[in-house]
């Protein structure tokens, strides 16, 4: 193997072990939470209001424990795949079995191609998975609605990338100036 694939592979390893660790401390924190929302559940309250909101408070318990297992399966799924793609798309770059294999060299090239996007996009979903699972507070939703519209025009589009990007710019710092003010 070259020297920069050792590294590539001690990287991987450590995130993937960080990634368990943190699954496993998100784990023990939500039981941890749920035992503590259940011992006043336990207690002798006469309170119909009381009895509700305990049992509010478990069903929310429950709900964010489910939350907290199921995303981190899918962030390895997620790291495991870009991991894969783009491994797959680098030997196949490195050696000719893909053009034996699809019988062309564009096929091969076309494959490579796609495999490393997707790749790319998986391992950048794989960094930004806890980000994306709370929304971030500095970001106005609707500029980022804004944004997904502006991407699809340019998309459809691209002479028209010198006129969205000064929009979605001016409309940022549009929506932080009102932001600022309807803080105060």
């Amino acid at each position: 193997m070259p020297p920069y694939s050792h590294l590539v592979v001690r990287l991987l390893k450590t995130a993937v072990i960080n990634t368990v660790r943190e699954s496993q401390k998100a784990s023990a924190a939500s039981s941890k939470q749920t035992a503590n929302e259940a011992a006043p559940a336990s207690s002798n309250s006469t309170s119909s209001h009381s009895r509700a909101s305990n049992s509010t408070s478990a069903a929310s318990a429950a709900s964010r424990e489910r939350q907290n297992k199921s995303p981190n399966y899918r962030r390895l799924a997620a790291g495991g795949l870009a991991a894969l793609l783009l491994s797959v798309a680098a030997i196949g770059a490195m050696t000719t079995w893909m053009e034996t294999w699809f019988g062309s060299q564009s096929t091969r090239d076309f494959v490579i191609a796609a495999m490393t996007r997707i790749g790319l996009v998986l391992g950048a979903i794989w960094l930004a998975w806890d980000s994306m699972r709370r929304p971030a507070s500095w970001f106005p939703p609707g500029l980022a609605m804004a944004g997904v519209v502006g991407i699809v025009v340019v998309a459809a589009q691209p002479k028209l990338i010198l006129a969205v990007v000064p929009l979605l710019g001016g409309l940022a710092v549009l929506s932080s100036v009102l932001r600022a003010f309807r803080g105060r």
